[in-house]
Order: C-alpha cells, then structure tokens, then sequence
C-alpha cells in the first residue's frame, strides 16, 4: 500500500491527474486499452483535473473503457447518480468513445438485480475473461464515507462477504438512495491498481482504522486489497488529520 499526502485537495487532484495519464500510456502500451471503474460522490469534482491541459491533449481517451464501481438505481439523467456527475465532470469533456463508456442500463433501475445481472453481463462481453476467471481492471478509482464505506459496500452487510457475484444488487443501503448496484469486493481485488482518493476533515478519524487495521472485523475500505495488483492512497492533509 502506498500512502500519498497532498497539503490541499487542488494538489491532490493535480497528481491524482498524473497518475491517470500515467496508468492510461501504460495500459495502452501494453493492452492497447485503458480499462477503469469510476466512483461517485465527490470524485468527479477531482477528477476534473485530467481535463484540463497538460493532461487533456496528453493522453490517447480513444483507448479508454469506463465503466462505475457502483451506481444508483436512479435515471441516468438524475443528479444523483454517478453516471451524471461523471458526465459533467469528466465524460463530457473528453473524446472518449460513446460506446466504451458503459453506464447502468436505464431500462432496469426499477430492478436492481436485473441491473446487477445486466452489468455483469457487459463486463464478461468486454472482458472476455477465461473460464473461472474474473474481468481484471487496470484501474479502478474508489472513494471513501466517513463510516469506511467504499462503492456500495457498507460495513457490516452481507454483500462484504459475496464471493460468486461480480456486481450485485443492494436493496437496503444506509445511505440514500437504497436501491443501488455495486461491484464486489472479489472483483475490486482482482485489480491491476486501485486507487482511493479521500479529502475533508470528516475522514480523519476513520482513516487510521483502515490504513492501520490488523484484526478482527475489517470496514470495506480497508477489505480492498489488490492480490497481485497496487494499492494506492491519494489524501490530503485535512482526512490525514495533519492540519494543525
């Protein structure tokens, strides 16, 4: 695991922009591809960065294949999902491919295991992993609650120890809205790199139970850990509680 501590959220964005351009040459050397799953909340806001020049005109977005580590179970055109922030922020602003941007089917967000189910199916198709096998990103982007939830993985629920599923469906979330889809924590760990990104005083005190958590019961974040991938922290110094 590797730790990176930014003095504000503007520097933090500014290298986390970096390393997007970075992982997104590798990945297009050596796949001819850039494969990432993208998160919600206050994310896409950070993520801005990578549209902005140098970046912009720096990195090959014909290449990349985006997809949501979790969704809600909303219209694509609500302000709350995930889908639209990414679009205001990030999606629209660059020559991604509109068919390799790959969203909740807005047909199925009445069903949410329809909607799991449908989303598994799309990551098989583009995949195409073996037999056995699980769909491996190169990247996959991951943010933080205040209560050490990522994606729609919440501490205590059944879905932490899902081990067949690749995306399922949430019906019960802690946190408005209930009906979402998530990615599961097999998947998420199969990864060639994930990062968190995580800002803000709220994060301070959770923050040391998952980067220092050595037994007993795990929250979701500190339960990402890549098998034979990086892991990598991108926090400023308000959720690392450095400010004075």
């Amino acid at each position: 695991m590797l730790l990176h501590i930014f003095p504000t959220s503007e520097a933090l964005a500014q290298q986390v922009a970096a390393y997007l351009a970075d992982q997104s040459a590798a990945a297009m050397a050596e796949r001819g591809r850039f494969t990432v799953a993208l998160s919600g909340g206050s994310m896409p806001k950070l993520l801005a960065e990578v549209t902005t020049e140098p970046f912009r005109s720096g990195i090959d977005w014909s290449g990349w294949h985006v997809f949501w580590a979790d969704e809600r179970c909303l219209p694509l055109t609500d302000p709350d999902s995930n889908y639209y922030l990414a679009r205001q922020f990030l999606l629209d602003q660059v020559a991604i491919p509109a068919g390799q941007i790959y969203p909740i089917d807005p047909a199925l967000t009445a069903e949410p295991a329809a909607a799991a189910q449908a989303y598994q199916q799309t990551l098989a198709e583009v995949f195409q992993p073996a037999a056995g096998q699980l769909p491996r990103f190169d990247l996959i982007l991951l943010g933080m609650g205040e209560d050490g939830h990522t994606a729609s993985l919440f501490p205590g629920h059944p879905l932490l120890e899902e081990e067949t599923l690749w995306v399922a469906p949430i019906l019960n979330s802690p946190k408005p809205p209930p009906a979402r889809i998530t990615l599961t924590l097999p998947l998420l760990n199969q990864a060639r790199q994930v990062a968190f990104i995580t800002t803000g005083a709220g994060k301070a005190s959770i923050l040391p139970q998952v980067l220092e958590a050595k037994s007993g019961p795990l929250l979701p974040a500190a339960r990402v850990q890549p098998i034979d991938g990086d892991l990598h922290w991108f926090v400023d110094e308000a959720a690392a509680n450095l400010k004075k």
